[in-house]
């Protein structure tokens, strides 16, 4: 990267998946399951979704602020992960932090990177695929990104259920 600060560059993802749209019905349904714990939505989401090749060393699902988590008392994509019976490697964290949804794209773009690697993990040469629920502005992705870019990871790409 030609940047000063890897976090002041735009990651780049080889592959971004998005099987659906954020609107309709799949944003209904991704609602319901979030911001209503509906967790039983978890298998409908894992049934529907289209998967990549899963040719990856790893498959790492984003992280949720442990707030979040623990108002919510469940992970969203470790959930769908579980439902579709994929193996995964929960390597980040996120420390807590404002909640994303109620804030502009210019307000998301000045928060400070909250994400970490949980252990010292070597993943150089690793090709990793990095799991969200919904990608918005891609401020979060791109967070994630930016630590496994600094582990000298080989490939990334990023499946979303919905953008």
């Amino acid at each position: 990267m030609t940047c000063e600060h890897l976090s002041d560059c735009l990651v780049r993802f080889d592959h971004i998946y998005a099987p659906f749209c954020y609107d309709g019905l799949m944003k209904a349904l991704i609602q319901q399951y979030k911001f209503m714990r509906d967790v039983a939505l978890s298998e409908v989401i894992a049934r529907y979704m289209i998967w990549p090749p899963l040719m990856y060393d790893l498959i790492v699902p984003m992280p949720s602020s442990p707030d979040n988590d623990q108002a919510r008392t469940f992970n969203p994509v470790k959930y769908v992960l579980n439902a579709q019976g994929i193996d995964y490697c929960d390597i980040l964290i996120m420390h807590n932090r404002h909640k994303q949804f109620d804030l502009t794209k210019k307000e998301r773009f000045r928060i400070a990177n909250r994400i970490a690697l949980k252990d010292e993990i070597n993943l150089e040469n690793k090709r990793i695929l990095l799991v969200d629920d919904i990608y918005t502005t891609g401020r979060t992705a791109h967070n994630a990104a930016v630590k496994l870019f600094h582990s000298k990871i080989r490939k990334l790409d990023m499946l979303t259920f919905a953008r």
